[in-house]
């Protein structure tokens, strides 16, 4: 007799078949070797009951990494810590500009220019090489969503008029003008048709395939602060925001008696996170 597969329930409340293979190349992804991958996905398939949600497996899995690394837990909890990013304290669109600098890009964020109708706030102008960037952020803070086709013809209405407009025209100068939407989502299949068909470029969580934000911050190593388990409380954001600390390696180079005492807060919470940041870049077993 066949045994009747569990279903889970996913973010946006659809059900599905449970995958072995889902939770195994999760955890191979963040590092995990392949003895440690199979382990956990056997763990997680014996508990994994039918009704069981996806944010349950998320987390059970986390608590498996978390026995066998630290950084692996830390890794394999960056969506979340994408999603702490939020719309204020640690703004999405800075951390994004972080990491274009990163990268190589001279940038501008958070200017107004004039577009051929009107005026718009733009949330990053960058320029690399022979091109100019308009960069278009797009920041969701829950789980499952989508940058669907009736939110790309917004941004692409907002290109259009960006491109055609005195102030863009004058910054980029001789250099040719390319328009990208950013979000720490990933995109619907329709989203992605349509900015293809136009000629525009788009950048989520897993797109462009091996190029999407996760591959990049993963492979050059950008994590944001708010990775660090430590990393808790309005006053301690506020501290690291106003200095303009949104990376986790930026937490490699404070003094923590100075941060601590500015802070009024205790030794232990700020060597904490630098502990944190320590095994994250493996800098410290």
């Amino acid at each position: 007799m066949i045994k009747k597969q569990n279903q889970v329930i996913k973010s946006t409340g659809e059900r599905a078949d449970f995958s072995w293979n889902k939770v195994y190349r999760s955890a191979r992804r963040v590092g995990a070797t392949k003895e440690i991958a199979e382990r956990i996905a056997d763990c997680v398939e014996k508990e994994v009951r039918d009704g069981t949600t996806t944010l349950e497996i998320w987390t059970r899995i986390k608590q498996l990494l978390e026995q066998e690394s630290p950084r692996l837990a830390m890794k394999f909890d960056l969506p979340r810590a994408m999603r702490r990013l939020g719309p204020t304290g640690f703004p999405f669109e800075k951390y994004i500009a972080a990491i274009l600098k990163h990268q190589g890009y001279q940038i501008e964020a958070g200017k107004w220019a004039r577009g051929k109708c009107v005026r718009h706030e733009v949330d990053i102008l960058a320029s690399k090489d022979d091109s100019y960037y308009l960069g278009e952020c797009k920041y969701h803070n829950r789980r499952g969503l989508k940058i669907d086709l009736p939110t790309t013809l917004h941004y692409s209405a907002r290109f259009l008029d960006l491109e055609q407009g005195p102030d863009i025209l004058r910054r980029a100068k001789e250099r040719e003008i390319k328009t990208v939407l950013i979000t720490n989502t990933q995109f619907t299949t329709q989203a992605i048709k349509y900015f293809k068909c136009i000629g525009k470029d788009l950048w989520g969580w897993r797109y462009p395939p091996g190029q999407g934000l996760q591959a990049v911050i993963d492979r050059e190593k950008l994590y944001p602060i708010t990775i660090l388990p430590s990393f808790q409380g309005i006053r301690l954001k506020q501290a690291f925001s106003q200095s303009g600390k949104i990376m986790a390696k930026d937490v490699l180079t404070i003094d923590v008696k100075k941060v601590a005492r500015q802070l009024r807060c205790s030794n232990s919470l700020i060597a904490s996170l630098v502990e944190e940041a320590e095994q994250l870049f493996k800098i410290k077993n």
